[in-house]
């Protein structure tokens, strides 16, 4: 709301970090910008792989099984209202918990009959307080009242230390900056309204003035004190009315001058507020785990080389979120396919997020295929190792040798 948007001191004592931490995603530019690329960088689609427990070998079967799951939960209901549970608004919603509360968690619902899964619903983390009872950690919500100590219920958190359940969430540092930048930023603001403008600096000559006193009220420093103050009310309000285009046109009596703006004789800028914003943003940008390359800031000396340090740095926060995430999807995956009558691994993998060109990955693929077909041809690896190393797939056919053979002897 527009009360939640303006953010002062006062509001600051009354919030929970939790709270905090919405409001300021939402209104403050650079943790919102933050949220938003890691966001749309770390939800890059994944793929699911189960490979069965005895030999190792992919199970197809419980592959389609999970693609099955994937699909019905993409379908609209044809009863009432119902907003999207894909697994891909359920992802992002995972991702943005991590990054705002540390932790991603998330309850597998059940069908009536306990047989199958109606949607995968999550929860927020900051509602979940654990209780160490019986040698182990016991979620609970609503207060400590609603006991979660069921298997349909996962919770994850990034980062946890030895003896804390809780994850941290990795913008947390950033908000004592920022909240000291939106105080220096009011206090920007009262400087400029103040000194950043030219303004009138009138000096009403006394001495003339009093020459220019009646007699009788001379000898009365009571009508004196009186006279005085209307005149200098009647020159007050002159010039409060004038228009900006008006010309000054006054007595002698009245001396006119311009003080505050750049430049002016009287004032001008006490501070350089450039400087101290710099390093000011430079703290936040640490705090949000975001460099200066992803948020547009990359200063005209860096070159190319240590922007893509900066971004290949980047990619590796973002790899350590989307670990917390395919952990609760292979533990959440694991637990479908059991209902189903299955058991198998369930492995999770994030798509990576090129940052090289069309060009450059059609080259990389190249050099990976020659790699995959040596090894293979040296005797290190098989065919169907040697496929899904190639393509992330078992071969669909052998090899045409007769093609490949004069390529080799060259």
């Amino acid at each position: 709301t527009r009360r939640e948007m303006g953010l002062d001191e006062r509001c600051f004592n009354n919030l929970g970090m939790a709270d905090l931490i919405d409001i300021l995603s939402d209104s403050h530019p650079d943790v919102s910008f933050a949220i938003w690329n890691f966001l749309r960088i770390g939800n890059s689609g994944f793929n699911v792989k189960v490979y069965k427990i005895n030999s190792g070998r992919r199970y197809k079967t419980a592959e389609k099984d999970i693609e099955e799951l994937f699909r019905r939960l993409k379908y609209p209901s044809i009863n009432v209202f119902e907003k999207s549970k894909s697994i891909e608004r359920v992802v992002n919603q995972l991702i943005l918990s991590i990054m705002t509360r540390g932790a991603a968690a998330c309850e597998v619902v059940l069908t009536p009959s306990r047989r199958n899964v109606a949607y995968i619903a999550p929860v927020d983390p900051a509602t979940i307080d654990f209780k160490y009872e019986n040698g182990r950690y016991i979620p609970y919500q609503s207060g400590g009242t609603l006991k979660l100590d069921i298997p349909t219920f996962f919770y994850e958190g990034l980062d946890e230390r030895v003896d804390d359940p809780y994850g941290r969430s990795p913008i947390i540092s950033a908000l004592n900056m920022v909240l000291f930048q939106l105080q220096v930023l009011n206090d920007i603001k009262a400087v400029v309204h103040n000194q950043g403008y030219p303004r009138f600096d009138i000096t009403i000559l006394e001495e003339v003035l009093l020459q220019r006193m009646p007699i009788n009220i001379r000898s009365n420093e009571e009508l004196k004190t009186q006279w005085m103050q209307e005149r200098l009310n009647e020159i007050i309000n002159l010039y409060n009315n004038l228009e900006p285009d008006d010309t000054l046109v006054h007595f002698d009596s009245v001396k006119v001058d311009m003080v505050g703006g750049k430049g002016s004789a009287g004032g001008g800028a006490t501070i350089d507020p450039q400087k101290l914003m710099q390093v000011i943003d430079n703290l936040i940008m640490a705090g949000l785990k975001t460099l200066s390359t992803i948020l547009g800031r990359r200063p005209t000396g860096n070159t190319e080389s240590f922007a893509k340090l900066e971004i290949k740095l980047y990619l590796q926060g973002v790899k350590a979120i989307q670990e917390v995430v395919t952990t609760i999807l292979e533990r959440v995956l694991t637990l479908y396919l059991n209902i189903k009558g299955k058991q198998g691994i369930v492995e999770v993998e994030f798509n990576p997020v090129e940052i090289r060109t069309e060009l450059e990955q059609e080259q990389f693929r190249q050099i990976q295929y020659q790699n995959a077909a040596f090894a293979r041809d040296q005797g290190w690896i098989d065919q169907t190792e040697a496929a899904n190393i190639a393509v992330g797939h078992d071969p669909v056919g052998d090899p045409d040798w007769e093609h490949l053979q004069p390529m080799k002897n060259k």
